[in-house]
C-alpha cells in the first residue's frame, strides 16, 4: 500500500496559481493544491481549489455546484488571489461536500477525453456563461 504524499496545507509553496486561459494575459485564475483533507480517514489524494472565503473544495465537489457558483473558486487578478492567500492561517478549512459515485462517473467522463488546457478552457466558457446571466 503506497504512502500518500502529502496533506492539505495553508502554505504558499504548497499553491498553484493557474490562468484559465495560458493566452489570454488577462485571463482569469484558479488557486490550487493537491493533497488529502486533513480530515479524510482514507488518505486519498484530490486536486482541491481555494474559495474566496479561504474555504478549499475538491474538484469533484465543485463540479458537482451549478455554473453560476464557479464565481467562487475563480479570481479575476492576481492580487485578488494574493489577497485570499494571505487570509490563509493554521489549518486548512475544507468545504466538505457529499459526492456520490454518480458524481465521480460524471465528472471522469467530462475530463477523460481533453487535454488539461482545454478544460480549464471549457471551465472558463462556463464560468463566463454564467457571469453574464447574472
Amino acid at each position: 500500500m503506497s504512502t500518500p504524499s502529502r496533506v492539505l496545507t495553508n502554505d504558499y509553496k504548497d499553491f498553484k496559481l493557474i490562468k484559465l486561459d495560458a493566452n489570454d494575459p488577462k485571463s482569469p485564475l484558479v488557486v490550487t493544491q493537491e493533497g488529502y483533507a486533513p480530515s479524510d480517514p482514507n488518505c486519498r489524494m484530490r486536486l482541491f481549489y481555494l474559495q474566496h472565503d479561504g474555504f478549499w473544495i475538491d474538484e469533484i465537489a465543485r463540479s458537482t455546484r451549478p455554473d453560476s457558483e464557479a464565481a467562487d473558486v475563480v479570481f479575476e487578478s492576481p492580487a485578488e488571489a494574493l489577497k485570499a492567500l494571505s487570509g490563509l492561517l493554521g489549518r486548512p478549512l475544507v468545504r466538505d461536500l457529499p459526492v456520490t459515485e454518480a458524481d465521480v462517473q460524471a465528472y471522469m467522463a467530462r475530463v477523460r477525453g481533453g487535454s488539461a488546457e482545454d478544460l480549464l478552457r471549457q471551465f472558463l466558457a462556463r464560468y463566463r456563461a454564467a457571469k453574464n446571466k447574472a
